[in-house]
């Protein structure tokens, strides 16, 4: 609020400078004496003639802007736009009549770093409970800020050690933060891959070729330098928990919110594209922070920081979250001898769980970037939720989705809700929330909104492109826990919304 205070106030009296010298300077170019009317007209009623004429017209095109805009989510209402388009701008991401979109894998482990915990039952209570970020004094900000920050992350050893390796390479508060959390998931889950895949550790096993494919999304702008630098890094970290001949790693800087989807999606096609019938693990760490003057600094100049006078402004934040995912293994058709004695044993003390498996991702990319202000376009979270649906039940040869606004609500006496909670991305944005709330209320009507949909945007922030991944996790905790089908959607991108599936194997 301030800085917006002191910034036009500069501008009002840059105004009335300029004015004033111009019209001084003219008197003493033509040698007039100034009446008491020159200098009221001239001196005041010009400059804020002109200030007037600024706001008048500022306002008018603000107008025109909404009207516009209030217009084209009119037609989306009505039906009369368009399909959503992919993040290539083709069509939205997978075709209803293709059948790999019943693929699936295996969602072996996860893993998060946030700041409503470390476990993702932390992440679901707090934001069950609604908790939101407090205010955080943060280093080279004059004043403090609503912000979700991570407690006791340590980035001094890591300054000091690329200011050794890479002296050139600049790193700011809020990378070595990203990395130091990406490294931190990333241990975890190939830790979780060795006792997943033991065998994957020793090279004269029978299976001791398993690859570790391992995928870091890094965030937005970072230089090509920094991601190789921080791409190196990670290998030698992932190298003391795996084999080096056997782990491959890439890294890569994103240019969405949504990024994480489309990478997960991409995983789940390739571990159902084997090369060779070659075992492989596949790993996926999505960090980012925000915690730091510069990003802050670049929210507030978007106009996206949330404060009193931004209520749909963001609230800066910092996480990490990963997954690990495994080949799934084609069912043995059961005989008449043993089908009692597996169900038997399927639920007897000590039986391992049934396998959490993973759905493909489905994309969908809106034509315009979502309003700050105004009714919120459903056509393209719609669309992803319904494909997300179809792969649940295997129907990837089902007609067209809808637009979600136009389905029919669920009779009392239907069965069950296809899910039983929902997870998503999304905060405080007011736009967003009434997007994602109708779609439930649309879809999942036996669903209890202050209970069965899991809003992590409050209690973490905003964490750039984690954001995406943090429901999945959460969703797998869910999915373990309660053995039915959770969903996890995306709505913190501008741009992108997507939607992916987490069950049980027998669902």
């Amino acid at each position: 609020m301030f800085p917006r205070l002191i910034k036009s106030t500069l501008i009002l009296f840059a105004v009335f400078a300029v004015v004033w010298v111009a019209t001084i300077a003219w008197w003493q170019s033509i040698n007039r004496m100034p009446t008491t009317t020159d200098i009221v007209t001239h001196m005041v009623m010009l400059p804020a003639g002109m200030v007037a004429a600024y706001l008048v017209i500022k306002r008018a095109l603000d107008g025109i802007r909404s009207n516009v805009v209030g217009a084209g989510q009119a037609a989306t209402t009505a039906g009369a736009a368009g399909p959503a388009t992919g993040n290539d701008g083709s069509a939205a991401q997978g075709d209803q009549h293709d059948p790999t979109r019943n693929w699936r894998a295996v969602l072996l482990a996860s893993a998060v770093r946030a700041p409503a915990g470390n476990a993702p039952d932390a992440l679901a209570e707090a934001a069950l409970a609604g908790k939101q970020p407090g205010i955080v004094a943060l280093d080279g900000l004059p004043n403090p800020v609503f912000a979700a920050q991570i407690e006791s992350v340590d980035i001094e050893t890591l300054r000091t050690e690329f200011a050794e390796r890479l002296p050139d390479l600049a790193w700011d508060d809020e990378a070595l933060r990203a990395l130091t959390l990406a490294a931190e998931v990333a241990e975890e889950l190939a830790i979780q891959a060795a006792v997943v895949e033991p065998a994957g550790l020793d090279p004269d096993a029978k299976h001791g070729n398993v690859q570790l494919i391992a995928t870091m999304l890094l965030p937005r702008g970072w230089p090509e330098p920094r991601q190789a630098a921080a791409a190196g890094w990670l290998r030698e970290r992932l190298s003391l928990l795996w084999p080096p001949a056997r782990l491959t790693l890439e890294a890569t800087a994103a240019r969405g919110d949504g990024d994480a989807l489309l990478l997960l999606d991409r995983a789940t096609q390739a571990l159902n594209r084997p090369v060779d019938g070659q075992p492989t693990l596949r790993l996926l760490v999505a960090a980012d922070s925000l915690i730091g003057a510069t990003a802050v600094e670049t929210l507030e100049q978007e106009d996206q920081l949330f404060n009193a006078r931004c209520p749909h402004g963001r609230t800066p934040g910092e996480a990490a979250a990963g997954v690990l995912l495994g080949m799934q293994q084609a069912p043995s058709a059961p005989t008449a001898g043993n089908a009692e004695a597996d169900a038997a044993d399927a639920g007897a003390p000590g039986a391992d769980p049934a396998p959490i498996l993973i759905t493909r991702a489905a994309m969908a990319r809106l034509d315009a970037p979502t309003a700050d202000r105004g009714q919120p376009r459903l056509e393209a979270l719609g669309q992803a939720v319904s494909q997300a649906l179809e792969a649940i039940a295997g129907k990837a040869d089902a007609s067209p989705a809808s637009d979600a606004a136009a389905a029919p609500p669920a009779e009392p006496d239907q069965a069950p809700s296809p899910v039983a909670t929902v997870v998503a991305d999304t905060g405080l944005h007011p736009v967003r929330t009434v997007e994602v709330a109708q779609i439930v209320s649309t879809r999942f009507p036996k669903l209890d909104p202050a209970a069965d949909l899991l809003a992590l945007g409050v209690p973490c922030g905003y964490a750039g492109v984690a954001s995406a991944l943090l429901p999945v996790v959460v969703a797998h905790h869910l999915a373990l826990d309660g053995g039915r089908p959770v969903l996890a959607l995306s709505a913190t991108d501008a741009h992108q919304r997507g939607a992916v599936a987490i069950l049980p194997a027998q669902t």
